[in-house]
């Protein structure tokens, strides 16, 4: 398997819940497996005025007891973050330099949006106007959580609003409940019944007859 570059991942909206219940829990299950990369940092960063030692605590609250996750909260990083204008984005800018050059890392940076999607476009624009989106040297991704607009057109919109800060490769558009029990067990009934599996099947079709023909 191809080893994972060193990096960091900045969550935007680190101090809400998602990140407490479901991100840092998520890294630190990668951490103990050890599919983290060999230097890996997270940095939080939203509008909650918080120090490193406080960020850390409340990932703490959703992490096993007991001395096994301080290495893994010594990877957390916070940074206090306005979304008004791009120069709120400066002491972001320099974070990153200092934690990069302190881990003695390449400025890999993965941007993680867990924020309201009114933020969608607004964070990535801010990070392009200050030099972050690009790189010749080193790679930067952006991660947009759902909802990715509310409708088709919306959807659209916010993609070409995107594509002016980000190339197509570097943006990745998820949905983390797609891995809830609902959406699983929608999957079971469809492969495990004989019924249901032909009609949801693109393999499959009507005959003129009204039967199912592959």
């Amino acid at each position: 398997m191809k080893e994972t570059e060193n990096q960091v991942l900045i969550i935007f909206g680190a101090s809400g819940d998602l990140t407490k219940r479901k991100l840092i829990p998520a890294l630190y299950d990668l951490y103990i497996q050890k599919l983290l990369p060999q230097k890996f940092a997270v940095l939080g960063a939203s509008r909650t005025i918080l120090t490193d030692d406080d960020f850390r605590n409340r990932a703490g609250e959703f992490l096993p007891a007991g001395e096994n996750t301080k290495p893994f909260k010594e990877m957390l990083f916070y940074q206090h973050v306005s979304n008004d204008k791009a120069e709120d984005f400066f002491p972001l800018k320099n974070r990153l330099s200092e934690i990069s050059k302190n881990m003695r890392m390449p400025e890999n940076y993965i941007f993680y949006l867990s924020t309201p999607p009114s933020l969608y476009s607004v964070i990535p624009q801010f990070l392009n106007e200050l030099g972050l989106s690009k790189s010749d040297q080193f790679f930067r991704r952006l991660i947009i959580e759902k909802p990715f607009g509310t409708d088709l057109n919306s959807a659209k919109e916010l993609n070409i609003r995107l594509l002016n800060y980000f190339d197509e490769e570097q943006i990745y558009r998820i949905d983390h409940y797609l891995g809830k029990e609902t959406v699983q067990n929608m999957l079971v009934t469809r492969f495990a019944n004989g019924i249901f599996e032909p009609l949801w099947n693109n393999k499959y079709c009507l005959s003129t007859t009204g039967k199912l023909t592959k």
